[in-house]
């Protein structure tokens, strides 16, 4: 169990600080349990607030938890008081009362005392560094993603070095003494070039279940685009032409990896094509009926889902929109 840590205040744009906590709490939870906490300060600080208004905006942290889907994500909102006036104590105080299982502390724009660097130092001090990531949630301005690098560790070099292996045998001869060789240096030079920037996050055992999904997941996935391509074939050489095109929205999975492989699969199948992710459901330009009734099934999403977390979650039917966009647009 690892522990994000969201500190709250009363000023700025709580809903939207609120929900990239949540959000970026969800993509942590598809990886390892987490639990997202939000602490609201009670003392004399400037970012502090009294007793009673420290129970009401916890009060409305709730709401906006209980309107947000949370997943594996567990929520947790307490007040922390923090006593004392001088600013280097009151952040170390602040630090002391992280829970030891802390990964990432995520500060509201409006909290002035409590800066990312003054947080950081602290985390420093008390031998957490490296342990502990300090972030301002970036509210109201651009996002700013982490680096694309990220730290080398022994699982990441590992991994890549296994996943290019495993891919250059499959194109080779893994009987072969010759490919077994180049094989193996190949895999190492690209471990030492792309370890840093091959892998979101650490692998674990769950990254492990996934890839055996995915080796039922591809085959289908080509199955699929096979069956489509055939499908489009018949409608381009059908003298009617009969297209019917749509815009639908597709309810996207949670998590970056699941969304961008839903998303890139209905690309990939002809017919269909991902335009864009707005809120919790993926923008879908459909080119037939047939196509769209494709999506209204959900078995590429339960698919997706299997690989991900080894679930198949039910369908929920897309919605059907129109608009400027489905008079003219082809297929993925």
């Amino acid at each position: 169990m690892s522990y994000l840590v969201a500190v709250v205040g009363d000023r700025g744009r709580l809903r939207d600080s609120v929900r990239y906590a949540l959000r970026e709490g969800r993509d942590a939870a598809q990886e390892r349990p987490v639990t997202a906490r939000f602490v609201v300060t009670v003392g004399d600080g400037p970012d502090d607030l009294p007793g009673p208004a420290a129970d009401a905006l916890v009060g409305r942290i709730r709401e906006v938890v209980a309107g947000e889907q949370l997943g594996r994500l567990a929520v947790e909102t307490t007040t922390e008081r923090i006593d004392g006036t001088d600013p280097d104590a009151r952040v170390r105080a602040l630090v002391d009362a992280l829970p030891p299982e802390t990964s990432r502390v995520i500060l509201s724009p409006e909290l002035e005392e409590f800066a990312p660097s003054a947080v950081a130092g602290a985390v420093a001090d008390d031998g957490r560094a490296g342990s502990i990531t300090v972030e301002r949630a970036p509210v109201g301005r651009e996002i700013r993603r982490p680096p694309l690098a990220l730290p080398r560790t022994f699982r990441r070099t590992a991994a890549t070095f296994g996943l290019s292996l495993g891919f250059y045998l499959l194109l080779g001869d893994p009987t072969d003494p010759f490919d077994l060789a180049t094989g193996v240096v190949s895999a190492a030079v690209v471990a030492a070039v792309l370890s840093r920037v091959a892998l979101e996050s650490e692998p674990t055992r769950a990254t492990l279940g996934r890839l055996a999904r995915a080796t039922l997941f591809v085959p289908y996935l080509l199955y699929a685009v096979v069956r489509a391509n055939l499908a489009m074939a018949v409608v381009v050489l059908h003298p009617r032409l009969p297209v019917d095109p749509s815009v639908v929205r597709v309810p996207a999975p949670e998590g970056r990896l699941a969304r961008a492989l839903l998303a890139n699969s209905i690309t990939l199948t002809p017919g269909t094509l991902t335009v864009d992710l707005v809120g919790d459901e993926l923008v879908v330009h459909a080119l037939t009926r047939a196509s769209r009734a494709d999506l209204e099934t959900g078995s590429l999403a339960r698919a997706v889902a299997f690989v991900v977390d080894g679930t198949a979650r039910p369908a929920t039917g897309p919605t059907t929109g129109t608009g400027p966009e489905t008079g003219s647009r082809g297929g993925g």
